[in-house]
């Protein structure tokens, strides 16, 4: 009898151990299931706008190109004519397909709209989309920011400063200097722009990460200093950034001096070097096509004296060392740079030591490196490039003055990007449906 007890007090005890293991297991597999669902919709979330981006894309694509072909053409409610257009069987992986649907409203005007819906489908975790809204201007304004990178921007040291003045006003100094520049990326990776333990007296942009900001770093303001005002720093910055090409020159000379004056002109140049104690002074305008490469090393120098303005369109690398190009006026407008190379990271952009720049600077494909060290170097202005690299005692400078400076008509760049999360009625989704998508 008492083994008998002894047998049901061990089966009992044996069934709610079992009991109590598979409750775990249970919840075990509950949390695992919730888990894997948070993930399958953070993954879905992530592609649809990935999606909706490529729609922006497409979508300044057709207009840039004046090209309908493919694309639904109609007018809304209010007269407003509008091309629509679905992109579909993207292959997102694990079984799960994409869609982009796009509504381009008054495509052929000054100032299109385009509504970009990137939709995934098909997953256990359910359907999953993502809206972005962009307004276009017509014209090409790249150095409204005064900083612009595709890739992102590293900033390495404890003394380098961004902020920015008007040329209009003066040159750079106490009483004129501001903090209107904003240092901008459209990469969405993180830490794309590490601000480390720089000064930013201005704002950040980024395509979708927060800036990493070191311990002594600051995004603030001269007038009310401080170390990082998190309302100065926006993720959904997008811009398009299109090749340049060198002009064609009418009769050009093939060489350039080193030393002396030149009077202005065109010059078509292989490559350009100039060192030592070696100064060339331009009195008028100059055009420069360089083929290859330039560099100032030494003490060499460019004036560019008050009356003169030079445009230099390099394919190859440009190394700006010595006592730089300098600008008697300090105005960045009378020296524009641009990079003409067309394969993003293969050419650089170097200024340092004493390396003095006061330019606008774009070149959308080279790496830029600002190495300060020098007792002057120091650049002002504007600058688009690919990627950015500032160490040692850097401060640049973004002149206000070259904000609306314009490139040439023709074509158009996005002036305002924004998630549409219908928080408000300025973020508002548009119902795709009824542009029959």
């Amino acid at each position: 009898m008492r083994s008998d007890r002894r047998r049901g007090s061990a089966l009992v005890t044996a069934v709610l151990f079992a009991a109590l293991i598979m409750s775990l297991m249970g919840t075990y597999m509950q949390l695992s299931s919730g888990e894997y669902r948070i993930a399958t919709r953070s993954f879905l979330a992530n592609s649809s706008f990935n999606l909706a981006e490529g729609g922006i894309d497409l979508a300044l694509d057709a207009i840039q190109r004046g090209d309908s072909s493919g694309w639904a053409k109609a007018s809304d409610k209010a007269g407003k004519p509008y091309w629509a257009r679905a992109f579909g069987d993207f292959d997102l992986g694990g079984n799960t397909t994409g869609e982009i649907k796009v509504v381009i409203m008054d495509p052929g005007s000054s100032n299109p709209e385009i509504y970009s819906e990137g939709v995934a489908y098909g997953h256990i975790g359910g359907v999953v989309s993502k809206q972005l809204y962009a307004s276009l201007t017509s014209g090409f304004l790249p150095f409204r920011n005064g900083f612009n990178t595709k890739k992102g921007m590293v900033l390495s040291g404890n003394n380098v400063t961004f902020d920015s003045y008007d040329s209009r006003v003066g040159n750079y100094g106490w009483g004129n200097r501001n903090s209107e520049i904003t240092i901008a990326t459209i990469s969405v990776g993180v830490d794309s722009i590490n601000i480390g333990n720089a000064d930013v007296y201005g704002y950040v942009a980024t395509g979708g990460q927060l800036p990493d900001v070191g311990p002594n770093g600051s995004i603030t303001t001269y007038h009310n200093p401080g170390r990082v005002d998190w309302s100065r720093v926006t993720t959904d910055f997008y811009a398009e950034f299109p090749n340049v090409s060198a002009p064609l020159l009418s009769s050009p000379s093939t060489s350039l001096p080193t030393n002396g004056n030149i009077m202005g002109g065109e010059y078509l140049l292989n490559n350009w070097n100039s060192s030592g104690r070696k100064t060339l002074n331009i009195l008028g305008d100059t055009t420069i096509v360089i083929r290859g490469n330039m560099k100032l090393s030494g003490r060499a120098a460019i004036n560019i004296l008050n009356n003169a303005s030079v445009r230099i369109y390099a394919d190859g690398d440009l190394d700006i060392g010595g006592n730089g190009i300098l600008n008697s006026s300090q105005n960045p407008g009378q020296l524009m740079i641009f990079g003409t190379d067309t394969t993003e990271g293969s050419k650089t952009l170097k200024i340092h030591g004493n390396g003095y720049l006061a330019a606008a600077v774009y070149a959308p494909n080279a790496n830029v490196e600002l190495k300060g060290g020098g007792s002057s170097g120091r650049v002002y202005g504007s600058i688009v490039a690919y990627d950015a690299k500032l160490t040692g005692n850097s401060h640049f400078s973004f002149d206000e003055a070259l904000a609306d400076y314009s490139l040439g008509s023709g074509g158009y760049e996005i002036d305002e990007w924004v998630e549409l999360a219908g928080v408000s009625l300025t973020s508002m989704s548009l119902n795709m449906a009824e542009y029959g998508l």
